[in-house]
């Protein structure tokens, strides 16, 4: 073992993590607003990415691929929460995870038949890495850790000065009280499907010109962005995003230091030691309140 290389370890766990944060985002609003847990969010991400490759191949500027792929990715968020919205009444939480499970089965197998078996990539970042305490950081880390923050000021300005904001965070606390308020619970349960899937999408588009994409990978995606939303509190979607850091860090140093065959392991561990030591992760709190 290299213990020099920790540093560099580290660095190479950022930007995964980073991506993971991101998809534990999207866990998050939609639990927090619905008390769903939603398990097509990995196929955001193979689609988001996917599609931007494709779009790529007919050389079409990533300028205008990437905003073309946004708001496909934004459209299947939309037609997922209106397949959910169509469950007969008396539907419970399990109904509505068990259909999104369903989901991400089915378009699992519409991108194979899209895309393929192969890994798919485009070019994205200039080439190139600067020295960080003593670790090598490449552009396309810089850049994917750069729009993490972007989406987290995004995401607070949304949430905590936007008035749609403060009326999606008032169904989350308690949807009953919302609505003598007059707010409309199942628009911010919309709304929230819409942004996870943006964000997902954005996730792919993020590390598919550095990771690639394949068909397959929106389960184990899936899992890891679960597994940091719930280190950093299932409804804090600022905990998923640390959450998201602490498992891709957790990462780099047992593939560095231990094996690289335990890659997709040390998320199950991470999920099994939180769940079992501090279930409500290291930023949860008690909810209240469901809304779909």
């Amino acid at each position: 073992m290299d213990w020099g290389a920790i540093p560099q370890f580290l660095a190479g766990g950022l930007a995964i993590g980073a991506v993971y944060g991101l998809i534990g985002v999207g866990f998050s609003l939609i639990y927090s607003t619905s008390k769903v847990i939603n398990f097509a969010q990995g196929e955001f991400v193979v689609y988001g990415g996917l599609a931007t490759v494709s779009l790529t191949l007919f050389d079409i500027p990533a300028s205008v691929a990437l905003p073309l792929s946004l708001a496909a990715s934004i459209v299947m968020g939309g037609a997922l929460q209106g397949l959910l919205s169509t469950a007969r009444k008396g539907s419970n939480e399990l109904t509505y995870i068990m259909t999104t499970i369903g989901v991400a089965i089915a378009l699992q197998g519409l991108a194979h038949q899209i895309w393929g078996t192969d890994y798919k990539t485009y070019a994205l970042y200039p080439q190139g890495a600067i020295k960080v305490l003593g670790a090598s950081v490449n552009y396309a880390t810089i850049t994917i850790l750069v729009m993490t923050a972007l989406v987290c000021v995004a995401l607070w300005v949304f949430l905590f000065r936007s008035m749609i904001g403060k009326a999606m965070r008032a169904c989350a606390n308690d949807s009953r009280a919302a609505r003598t308020v007059g707010i409309r619970p199942r628009r911010m349960v919309l709304l929230a499907y819409l942004a996870s899937a943006a964000i997902g999408g954005l996730a792919g588009m993020l590390i598919t010109p550095s990771q690639m994409m394949s068909y397959d990978n929106g389960v184990i995606l899936a899992i890891k962005g679960f597994t940091a939303a719930i280190v950093g509190g299932l409804a804090n979607p600022f905990g998923a995003v640390i959450g998201g850091l602490v498992l891709g860090l957790l990462e780099g140093l047992g593939v560095g230091l231990i094996s690289s065959d335990l890659q997709n392991a040390y998320a199950f561990l991470t999920l099994l030691v939180i769940l079992l030591v501090r279930p409500q992760g290291l930023f949860g709190r008690a909810e209240s309140g469901s809304a779909r």
